[in-house]
């Protein structure tokens, strides 16, 4: 399980059904590991959460923090004070840079993987149902169908995906239907999960975007190709989903300078989180691209 998790945190697009086949072995049922799934991706999101909007440990009570535990994350006793993400004020670098590599993901920006279906035509590597209710769920405006599909076997993990899903994707947010796509483009491509790539990439071009754009945003999801604010929120993107251990003050002021008020941010915060949750969930379980 631990292996599993590991491998789906550091190298989402290296999973395959081996994978949930050694899970099925050591015990697990396919309801568990769509389970596990969710609990891994889950925590991936909220690193991003906190170390997106800079959330401090904050100091609770005397000795509250075990400092076994804080080592071996690398945490100082100055930081558990309050300074964790306050030290790192300026921009800072590469996730090396960082005394903390929360969730660092290395993959190549270009290595996007082509989307292939299963020769047998499932929708994902694990078992499913058709729950009560999911049908109805799975059918609501811009819902990825196959994605809630997986979850049937989770039916309170599916609800509160979706429900997620209406706050930030879909054009309901305050972001607007091309930059919530732009977002879960550049996240697509820096974690290298097809199934993630094609469900907002076709929204992006939905959205109006040229093909030669969406393009340019694969082979540069920091955002080189764009303008203005879709080219800071799309580097703030790139740089949160690869390295979310390295954000810094900084960061969160050149989105403001860029125009984003502090509820944007959030918003482009939680996106970010969400699509590399969904991500997540997308690779360890197989999930095919719906073919309608």
């Amino acid at each position: 399980m631990l292996e599993f998790c590991e491998k789906l945190t550091r190298g989402p697009s290296a999973m395959a059904e081996s994978g949930v086949d050694a899970l099925r072995d050591a015990g697990f049922c396919d309801r568990d590991i769509v389970a596990v799934t969710a609990a891994a991706a889950y925590r991936n999101f909220i690193i991003r959460v906190a170390d997106g909007l800079g959330v401090e440990l904050g100091a609770t009570r005397s000795g509250y923090y075990d400092p076994e535990v804080l080592r071996a994350f690398g945490v100082t006793a100055r930081a558990v004070g309050g300074t964790l993400y306050a030290d790192r004020q300026s921009t800072a670098g590469d996730a090396a840079d960082s005394p903390r590599r929360s969730g660092a993901v290395p993959v190549a920006a270009s290595a996007v993987p082509a989307a292939a279906q299963l020769p047998d035509g499932r929708p994902c590597w694990i078992a499913y149902a058709n729950v009560a209710g999911q049908t109805a769920l799975a059918d609501a405006p811009g819902t990825p169908r196959n994605l809630a599909t997986a979850l049937g076997l989770t039916p309170e993990t599916l609800a509160a995906t979706l429900a997620f899903a209406r706050l930030v994707d879909g054009g309901r947010s305050s972001l607007g239907e091309r930059l919530e796509a732009l977002l879960g483009s550049v996240v697509a491509a820096v974690l290298g999960v097809s199934y993630l790539a094609a469900h907002h990439g076709q929204r992006l071009l939905a959205a109006g975007a040229a093909t030669a754009e969406l393009r340019a945003l694969v082979d540069d999801p920091g955002g080189g190709s764009l303008a203005g604010r879709e080219r800071e929120a799309a580097r703030f993107a790139e740089k949160l989903t690869r390295a979310p251990g390295t954000m810094a003050r900084g960061d969160v002021e050149a989105l403001r300078a860029a125009g984003f008020d502090d509820r944007d941010i959030v918003t482009i915060v939680g996106a970010v989180a969400f699509a590399s949750y969904r991500g997540l969930i997308a690779a360890a379980l197989g999930v095919q691209p719906e073919t309608a």
